[in-house]
């Protein structure tokens, strides 16, 4: 069965640290829309105590009332199964802590998400390990370890992986048993992030086999929506096709488990509406923060009121990036960072869905 709404009043109210507002840590369906922004850790300085404080302060100003906090592993090649902290790319744990506390003074809750990606910088749904067993057992280290630190620092919600395509189908008992060891550690809701589609004919968050073992059905939204130019209404009507078939596939699977975008983003390149994850190989870095605006617009309109949605976390937010001229994800100092403001600190966020249709609409 479909969710029929969210609690606005509550959205914009007080936040009890570590706990949805008032709604128990293991009750998350009823808790309010989640207006997320990610902040990834890509450097071992990323989460360091000032560059911590700019992110917790710049995110509540936006309007967020979570935040996704992301500091990855490496593994050194796709195909290795060692799996290790980069003290160059790794933040230390006890800056992630220090940021998750920030984050609750601040009143934002916490998705912890930590990632596994390959030292050469491939996408990690290309990963293939050439000992899918041993691979997995080290990424469940991980896995624990994070757990704890989600535990310890108060997270409000921990997901368990990203993008991991290969294992979904391969290694399920493997998977259900580390959800039950993560359930023993971390006391709060669980997702996953799956990929929108299949890559190589593996993953893609339809055939996720374990949804029914967690609390939130989480996809990484970087759905295709159009190649070449088109208005607001026309990438909002694209946008509503990919909506559809998340609902009717919620549908047939029986799933009443409600949906995050675990990640959902826009490169400020002309081609971020046809490729939105992955920079184009012939014209990487062809400029278009305007598109990137549109996209945004786009999102915020019906889709973003789609009643089967629960959440969103935007990728990625980062108050030190200055160049409003490069192509990359994050909007700040661009047009889409005004278009996110405008919605994320709105008097009424998100009006239902079928209260924002025309009578008359078939």
């Amino acid at each position: 069965m479909l969710l029929t709404g969210v609690a606005l009043a509550a959205a914009g109210a007080g936040v009890a640290a570590c706990g949805f507002a008032g709604v128990s840590r293991r009750d998350p369906t009823t808790a309010p829309f989640m207006h997320g922004l990610t902040l990834a850790g890509l450097s071992g300085t990323d989460f360091a105590e000032q560059r911590a404080g700019r992110l917790v302060r710049s995110s509540a100003d936006a309007g967020a009332d979570w935040v996704s906090i992301s500091p990855g592993w490496y593994q050194p090649t796709l195909d290795s199964d060692q799996i290790r902290p980069d003290p160059s790319r790794t933040p230390p744990d006890d800056d992630i802590r220090r940021l998750i506390d920030g984050a609750n003074t601040a009143g934002l809750r916490v998705m912890l998400k930590p990632f596994v990606n390959s030292g050469d910088g491939s996408w990690p749904g290309e990963i293939r390990p050439a000992d899918p067993s041993a691979w997995f057992a080290n990424y469940a280290s991980m896995t624990h370890h994070y757990a704890d630190v989600a535990e310890r620092a108060g997270a409000d919600l921990y997901c368990l992986g990203t993008d991991l395509g290969f294992s979904e189908a391969e290694l399920v008992t493997e998977w259900r048993s580390l959800i039950a060891d993560v359930r023993r550690r971390f006391n709060g809701p669980l997702t996953y992030a799956a990929s929108h589609a299949p890559s190589a004919g593996l993953g893609g968050y339809a055939d996720v086999p374990f949804w029914d073992d967690l609390d939130f059905v989480g996809i990484n939204a970087y759905f295709p929506l159009a190649d070449r130019q088109i208005s607001h209404a026309q990438l909002a009507d694209a946008w509503n096709v990919w909506l559809d078939e998340i609902e009717q596939w919620r549908t047939r699977k029986g799933l009443d488990i409600p949906v995050l975008f675990t990640e959902l983003g826009y490169r400020s390149a002309a081609t971020a509406a046809s490729q939105p994850r992955a920079a184009d190989p012939v014209k990487p870095h062809e400029v278009d923060p305007d598109l990137q605006a549109n996209l945004y617009t786009a999102f915020f309109g019906l889709p973003y009121r789609r009643e089967a949605l629960q959440g969103v976390f935007w990728w990625r937010w980062d108050p030190d990036s200055t160049d409003a001229k490069d192509s990359a994800f994050p909007p700040n100092g661009k047009p889409a960072e005004a278009v996110l403001r405008r919605a994320y600190t709105a008097a009424a966020r998100r009006p239902s869905y079928s209260a924002s249709i025309p009578a008359d609409s078939p």
